[in-house]
């Protein structure tokens, strides 16, 4: 078998910028292959978080998501700010969604959220020993319910499509082994 090759930027601008999405055609050449247009999605790297309470339950979000036209049950998360670092961002997330506080918060993985077409990646955090340590402190554009779900539940949930957010699945899934192990 080949082994893959490397392409080379020809050249490379924006179709669309915003803090939030930027959309960049990149002109590529490689060995072998033509010229060809690729297309990246540029996002800053996301936190989430699977939050557990002293009495073993999850901390889940239920909110409308746009791009699934659909109310979907999440853990919590979001977006890392400019400069911020994500374990700060995880924390803040947490208490902003849920109104939660975490006595621990530990790196679980840092992951590519789909390097075929995006450049960010998703830091996955285990939040232990979390308490109610105020109200939800939502952005605008949030209208978010909170669930505590026994741990016990979760695997059902993911297979049952209830929790159906690939990313969210990955992080309960490493969690559930870290807190069985």
């Amino acid at each position: 078998m080949d082994k893959p090759v490397s392409w080379k930027t020809l050249s490379s601008s924006y179709l669309l910028k915003h803090p939030y999405l930027s959309v960049r055609r990149d002109c590529r050449v490689a060995p072998g292959f033509p010229r060809h247009d690729f297309f990246i999605l540029e996002f800053p790297d996301w936190v989430n978080i699977v939050a557990v309470t002293d009495d073993n339950k999850a901390i889940l979000v239920r909110q409308f998501r746009h791009g699934r036209e659909e109310i979907t049950l999440e853990i919590p998360g979001g977006i890392v700010d400019p400069g911020e670092k994500p374990r700060l961002t995880a924390a803040r997330e947490l208490a902003e969604e849920t109104g939660f506080i975490a006595e621990d918060l530990q790196l679980l993985s840092v992951v590519s959220v789909n390097p075929a077409i995006q450049n960010n990646c998703c830091h996955l955090f285990l939040a232990t020993g979390c308490r109610k340590g105020g109200e939800q402190a939502l952005d605008g554009s949030e209208s978010i319910s909170v669930e505590l779900v026994p741990l016990d539940d979760l695997p059902g949930l993911m297979a049952t499509g209830q929790i159906h957010h690939s990313l969210n699945c990955l992080a309960l899934n490493l969690a559930l082994s870290k807190l069985t192990a």
